[in-house]
């Protein structure tokens, strides 16, 4: 009969114990299989293949993998080595509970990426461990203009035509009159949010929702055709940080000391 098994801890078995057997012990670990060009003494699909430098020198893992291990290779090698998200709404999902102080540049970003399913799950499966999708909060930090001397704040504004326009902190008699910034023109200054950014974070995730789609179809895949095992899918969430809240902390609200002559910032421009 054979024994029921986690997929990720079959991709796990395969690079880790078995697919390194026959190979040099100073070997890649297998960032090549299948489709990916070969690297020197890289675990490729074609396990014959003869390195062309000198990484033998500290000997060869003994044995040879076993049939499943090489399943397991095979299934990895056809693998997707680049996808993309589908569109907007699919990355606002990635940023989930940081998704309220996410700017358009950052989504722009996200969008433009691109991932390889086959590199992370060989990547994580040699590391014995999967892709990291918990981040501390994002924490705030005003923008800056870079200037010849002091750098000054970035101050945007609303102008008599409803117009948004960049303010300059008052000087002189209209300082005194009123304030550094005028109340009339609900002066704002845009917060960056970083260590680490919502775009940081939007990335690791898409890592994630990849390698969890590339070990979804490794199940699929090899259901029925393995001889000691049959996989089971992921036993971990999809998206696990779907349905966590963040609420920004009170200290953004208060970033500038808020105060009638003083610019406030409450949300992201």
């Amino acid at each position: 009969m054979k024994a029921g098994i986690d997929v990720e801890r079959l991709v796990q078995w395969a690079v880790r114990e078995e697919l390194p057997k026959g190979r040099p012990v100073l070997a890649d670990i297998g960032f090549a299989i299948g489709r990916s060009p070969i690297r020197p003494g890289s675990i490729a699909r074609s396990l014959g293949r003869t390195p062309t430098i000198d990484i033998g020198s500290m000997g060869y893992v003994p044995g040879e993998p076993c049939a499943d291990a090489r399943r397991v290779a095979d299934a990895i090698g056809r693998l997707d080595t680049e996808v993309r998200l589908s569109g907007r709404s699919e990355a606002l999902r990635l940023f989930g509970e940081f998704a309220n102080i996410v700017a358009d540049d950052a989504l722009i970003a996200i969008l433009s990426s691109t991932f390889n399913p086959q590199a992370i799950v060989v990547s994580n499966a040699a590391q014995g461990k999967r892709p990291n999708w918990r981040f501390d909060a994002p924490k705030p930090h005003q923008r800056f203009v870079p200037t010849a001397g002091r750098p000054r704040p970035l101050v945007y504004g609303i102008d008599t035509a409803g117009d948004l326009i960049e303010l300059k902190r008052n000087e002189g008699r209209a300082r005194k009159r009123d304030g550094e910034y005028a109340i009339a023109l609900s002066p704002r200054s845009p917060l960056e949010w970083c260590d680490p950014s919502p775009l940081a974070i939007a990335e690791a995730r898409a890592e994630y929702v990849a390698w969890y789609r590339a070990m979804s179809t490794l199940a699929l895949g090899l259901a029925g055709k393995l001889d000691a095992f049959e996989p089971t899918g992921p036993t971990v969430a999809a998206m696990p940080w779907s349905g966590v809240d963040f609420l920004p902390p009170k200290a953004a609200a208060r970033y500038l000391a808020v105060r009638t002559d003083k610019a406030v910032e409450t949300t992201a421009i």
